[in-house]
């Protein structure tokens, strides 16, 4: 197994051979926001960035930046080049990655993006399995927002992102891995007879800021239905004790509430005027980017179908 100090090695081999040294030093400069620290992290001087930075301008014939405070901004030029110049260190990062594989072939790293109840919801098991089959690969996770995720998948800051919304980008691999039900869960003592109105509820939803919570008041307006939202929280589990114990109700995907319904722990009910709530979940992931061994290893427990490779855009999209 190949240890991470041998693959960091590889990578910065194949950045310094086939990455020119002016171009290192602007995306420092513009992820940084700063010459001087640039100049640190790369252990130059100050003036030698400031030349390279020089001798990329007058290759270009445009400005990449300029002043700002203490520290420096992009020019529309400079946030091209910086567009287009992560993209080429993206593809070297894959080839230190494949580099990597060919080596040893059972090692490496995944990066994941998801929304919070994907994160809560999908992820454990899948990663549980992944760590089973092979321990050797590290994972790291990011949380967001669905055009957060497809936005870290395009700038190839996440090997691979899972949406709950219409992924919008043309290069991306887009693959529906998950539909499920979500349903009105309610304290158990509760008494329905038929159907519930949604604003005679208090209701105990995720935050704004999730795709799930996107996604139902997408619904509620397209009803012109108009919720009671007295709480809100990114917790499933805390969700679930709150509805139990009478502080509310709320929507919650089938899956996650299965066994308590089956316990009579939480009753659940139609809403009047809303309809059957399906939510789909997508995994996105870049067409142009080569799949290393840990995505490759994750895709097969995740999506078995898109592992060797993908269609684009296929299937309903999440």
């Amino acid at each position: 197994m190949m240890p991470m100090n041998v693959y960091m090695q590889n990578y910065n081999l194949v950045s310094s051979i086939l990455l020119s040294a002016p171009l290192r030093s602007f995306l420092a400069v513009a992820e940084l926001g700063s010459v001087s620290r640039a100049a640190r992290q790369l252990g130059l001087t100050q003036p030698a960035v400031t030349k390279q930075l020089r001798v990329l301008e007058g290759a270009l014939h445009c400005p990449l930046v300029e002043r700002a405070g203490r520290g420096v901004r992009l020019t529309a030029g400079g946030a091209l080049l910086a567009q287009f110049g992560r993209r080429g260190a993206a593809v070297l990062s894959d080839l230190a990655t494949a580099l990597a594989d060919l080596e040893q072939g059972q090692s490496g790293t995944l990066v994941v993006g998801a929304g919070v109840t994907t994160s809560v919801l999908l992820l454990p098991p899948w990663l549980r399995e992944l760590r089973r089959r092979h321990p050797g690969i590290d994972v790291s996770v990011r949380t967001g927002t669905s055009r957060d995720v497809e936005a870290w998948v395009m700038a190839a800051e996440v090997d691979v992102g899972f949406v709950t919304s219409e992924a919008r980008q043309p290069e991306l691999i887009v693959r529906s891995v998950l539909e499920e039900e979500i349903v009105l869960v309610l304290a158990p003592e509760a008494r329905v007879e038929r159907s519930v109105v949604l604003d005679e509820l208090p209701l105990i939803l995720f935050p704004k800021t999730t795709g799930f919570r996107s996604y139902l008041e997408q619904r509620f307006s397209a009803r012109r239905l108009r919720p009671n939202v007295k709480m809100e929280t990114d917790s499933v589990e805390a969700i679930k004790s709150f509805v139990a114990v009478g502080l509310g109700a709320s929507f919650l995907p089938f899956t996650t509430v299965r066994d308590e319904l089956a316990r009579h722990q939480l009753t659940s009910a139609p809403v009047r005027g809303l309809g059957t709530l399906k939510r789909r979940t997508a995994l996105v992931r870049r067409h142009d980017r080569q799949p290393s061994f840990a995505l490759r290893a994750f895709l097969d427990i995740a999506a078995p179908s898109s592992a060797a490779s993908g269609r684009r855009r296929d299937a309903a999209r999440g």
